[in-house]
């Protein structure tokens, strides 16, 4: 615990206890603990960091031994194992790190550490990605597979390419990027699960598991009967004497690592290095922090890779700093499936943050929910240092609303909304807890409703349209519809847009979603006469029995809307609350009275069509004096305490009604969503994300 005075906490740590020869044991090393003092001591550009995920590499093994030359120093026995790992820092004398920043490179095992060389210490920029990814992918293993690849190997399209130890940290990444080149590639790993992850969850063309392979010189012709151009060497000893009988001329071998070795007191020997000579091969070994000036064009290369899941990443992770040995150790038996990662406990929180994504632009037709997809990132739990009028919330309910149909095309032209972002959340109304703010109008435990994103936690930086809920005797989810924007809506396209008058003919489509149910109980509320419609007979039902309508039917049921609405309102309309547009529109200009009003406030009808259907009849407009417009509810927002002060007492003393269709967990919003477009809800469209 930390003493608060002297900034000193309680450190838990991984100490090696003693040099290690041959393969290493979970007993070689220890868990201890001791203390760390969690300031850094000016001038010494050092940074204190809170580990938060640490990485499990081959490259270890020899750090655990006593060498003489090698390109990185020996452990020191009763000191703790170092090795890359993901980090938050908690104070920093170094000008590029400040507090609460996370960061990758090296860090000690332990759950705190005092870092003094920063060179290779690197900002974490990008946290729309599992901050385990930099660990991996998106660290050390991730530029170890860019720079062997790319950089030494030059691949070209439709060349062959084997990679042994395939499913690891960087074999995994080796395929993927070989099989975006257009490369023919085949991997090999030591188990029939991991071979079937290469070919089915990699894209390896082939693959096979060297422990059922008594002759790999065979094996490897048998799959590249025309030789191999590229080797990804992960192994080294037998597989490589293998492949150099098999290169191809001018063939390129990029030697990352030879863990089949690294266990023997003495290494084997390697027999046919004469085929280097005879088909003119190059063969480059190779350490990766050579080349970390090229860490930002490796990431602008990958991050739009893994958010299109061009490339895709699996992690091996064991939990708790007191599983450290056992993940280190199970490496250099082939234990893990992935990359090895630790996850480290307690602390402030960096939390996994499942989303819901769009994948690709919709730009005619419904959508599906395969352009959707959830999926998961982390996010830490504190506004960032030096971010202003900011909060983190914790989502509770999201709102499914018929303009973000519109927001999931690539709009060309200017809109009031933009366009989502493919490979990021998709954002909209919610409901929300406050876990912290910047904001003096919002502390930590405040519900809110307002703009948020599709997943479970936000960092909200425009919280402009962030309302704090006042009134908590009614349902929370009110506040994704009813007492959101669904209903300020429906006050302000109502009251507002067309000054209804007492005995007012009111036609409402669209009449049992979110909005319409409201705009038809306030116009009874003014004694109006009010039709509705509805896709389905259950919904009409709805209309008349629970939302006292005196009138409703099914549009669907209607072959003729014209004669429909001359059948509900011989004498024509007063009010039109517009929500569906097309062929409805174009029956109600015919029906207004003079002097008629039109509230438009969608026209859901028409947002999966590539181009509009045409509205023929507004000439009718001008011989009516009838006005139409169209209006964001984002104008109106002025009055919502006027529309609170109207509507709670309706609400308690059960003068309005209020029909929610709830979808329950966050997985479930892209069908919900798509359902919005084809009818399926009855009632307010929401998701509950948690029921805190």
């Amino acid at each position: 615990m930390a003493t608060g005075a002297i900034d000193e906490a309680s450190n838990m740590k991984v100490i090696l206890k003693h040099h290690v020869s041959g393969s290493p044991q979970e007993t070689d090393m220890h868990l201890t603990a001791g203390t760390i003092k969690l300031k850094a001591s000016g001038g010494s550009n050092a940074v204190v960091v809170k580990n938060l995920f640490l990485s499990c590499d081959p490259y270890m093994i020899f750090k655990m031994m006593k060498l003489e030359r090698h390109y990185s120093d020996s452990y020191t026995p009763g000191s703790p194992i170092t090795g890359y790992g993901v980090a938050k820092v908690l104070d920093s004398a170094h000008p590029d790190f400040q507090k609460d920043d996370l960061v990758w490179g090296l860090t000690g095992w332990e759950e705190y550490s005092l870092i003094t060389e920063t060179n290779h210490l690197f900002k974490i920029q990008h946290t729309d990605v599992p901050l385990s990814f930099y660990a991996g992918i998106l660290g050390m293993p991730g530029m170890t597979a860019y720079i062997g690849f790319y950089e030494l190997c030059s691949p070209q399209k439709g060349e062959y390419v084997f990679v042994s130890a395939a499913c690891g940290a960087v074999g995994q990444l080796v395929g993927q990027f070989a099989k975006l080149q257009g490369c023919y590639v085949v991997g090999s790993a030591g188990s029939n699960e991991k071979v079937d992850l290469l070919k089915n969850k990699f894209g390896f063309d082939e693959a096979f598991n060297y422990k059922e392979e008594p002759d790999f010189t065979a094996t490897l012709k048998r799959f590249f009967p025309e030789g191999i151009d590229i080797y990804f060497d992960n192994v080294g000893g037998k597989m490589l004497d293998a492949v150099l009988l098999n290169l191809r001329v001018r063939a390129r071998i990029a030697v990352c690592g030879m863990i089949s070795q690294y266990n023997l007191e003495q290494p084997e020997g390697v027999h046919n290095l004469t085929s280097i000579v005879m088909k003119q091969a190059r063969m480059q070994g190779y350490l990766v922090f050579e080349y970390y000036h090229l860490y930002p064009k490796y990431l602008e290369m990958i991050l739009p890779k893994i958010r299109e899941e061009k490339v895709v990443y699996v992690e091996d992770i064991a939990d708790g700093l007191e599983n450290a040995p056992a993940a280190l150790v199970g490496l250099f038996s082939g234990r893990n499936i992935g990359k090895q990662v630790l996850r480290m406990a307690g602390g402030e929180q960096v939390v996994r943050n499942k989303q819901v994504i769009l994948k690709n632009y919709v730009t005619e037709g419904l959508p599906k929910e395969s352009d959707m997809e959830a999926r998961e990132g982390s996010i830490q739990l504190k506004v960032p240092e030096g971010t202003k009028d900011a909060v983190v919330v914790k989502n509770l309910y999201l709102s499914c609303d018929p303009y973000m149909r519109n927001r999931m095309k690539k709009l060309e032209t200017s809109s009031y909304v933009a366009s989502f972002e493919t490979g990021l959340p998709l954002s909209g109304y919610g409901v929300a807890k406050v876990l912290d703010s910047t904001l003096p109008d919002f502390k930590n435990g405040d519900f809110v409703w307002g703009m948020t994103g599709w997943e479970e936690y936000s960092l909200i930086i425009e919280p402009d349209r962030l309302f704090k809920i006042q009134h908590t005797d009614v349902p929370l989810t009110y506040y994704t519809g009813l007492l959101g924007m669904a209903g300020m809506t429906a006050y302000a396209g109502f009251y507002e847009v067309c000054s209804p008058k007492k005995g007012e003919y009111v036609y409402v489509s669209a009449a049992s979603g979110a909005v319409g149910q409201l705009v038809g109980q306030f116009a009874k509320l003014l004694d109006c006469y009010v039709v509705g419609s509805a896709g389905s007979k259950e919904k009409v039902e709805l209309l008349k029995n629970k939302f006292g309508f005196d009138a409703a039917f099914n549009y669907k049921e209607e072959p003729d809307l014209d004669a429909a609405l001359k059948r509900y309102f011989p004498e024509g309309i007063d009010i039109y609350f517009e929500n569906v547009g097309g062929k409805m529109l174009d029956a109600v200009l015919l029906n207004m009275r003079v002097h008629g009003r039109i509230a438009a406030c969608g026209m859901i009808s028409q947002y999966n069509q590539g181009r509009p259907e045409g509205v023929h009849n507004l000439m009718h407009l001008v011989g009516k004096q009838v006005r139409l417009q169209g209006f964001l509810v984002g104008d109106f927002y002025h009055l919502y305490p006027k529309f609170l002060e109207m509507i709670i007492p309706y609400i308690k003393e059960g003068k309005i009604a209020y029909v929610e269709d709830i979808a329950e967990g966050l997985e479930s919003a892209p069908a919900a969503l798509v359902g919005l477009f084809t009818g399926r809800n009855v009632g307010k469209q929401l998701v509950v994300v948690s029921h805190d």
